[in-house]
């Protein structure tokens, strides 16, 4: 039997073990889409925290048509007018686009917009702050749970090759 191959490895004292390149294949996927989505949460976070609240007027509403085979309802996306804290009238379009944003020309809602960050604007809520950073995070948990089954099917083939040996 060989001491040491691409997969499994001998120890010191003989037993079979995963190598690097192993770990590596099973957990570094799952770990990469973990961190993406906490980076996407804290940088939510750290949007909204800065974010002030005002409300906005819809001066225009773009609207984006899907592909008619699909029979989907177009998209809306709003354009909103609002008055920042320091006075000033500024402009700018939600980041999203939904069937449910074809809001009426002259419409009042609640926003935010952050002052460090031009034309950027969202609605107020948690779908709208980390719904993103909730799909990363529960895609990334359920290739941790994969990658966890592997890892007991890993240590299991390495504990039965060491039963072999004897």
């Amino acid at each position: 039997m060989q001491d040491s191959g691409f997969f499994f490895y001998k120890t010191v004292g003989g037993t079979t073990a995963p190598t690097w390149r192993t770990k590596l294949l099973v957990w570094a996927m799952p770990s990469l889409i973990i961190f993406w989505g906490l980076f996407v949460a804290f940088s939510s976070f750290m949007w909204v925290s800065s974010a002030v609240e005002t409300t906005g007027t819809v001066t225009s509403v773009i609207s984006k048509f899907n592909e008619p085979a699909t029979g989907t309802a177009p998209l809306y996306s709003p354009v909103f007018s609002y008055t920042k804290a320091d006075g000033s009238q500024a402009t700018a379009a939600l980041g999203l686009a939904s069937p449910e944003f074809n809001f009426e020309i002259g419409s009042e809602h609640t926003i935010l917009y952050n002052p460090a960050k031009k034309a950027d604007i969202r609605f107020p809520g948690f779908t709208f702050a980390y719904f993103g950073a909730v799909i990363i995070l529960s895609i990334g948990a359920m290739f941790a749970l994969i990658s966890l089954v592997l890892w007991i099917w890993v240590k299991t083939i390495a504990r039965k090759r060491d039963l072999k040996k004897d």
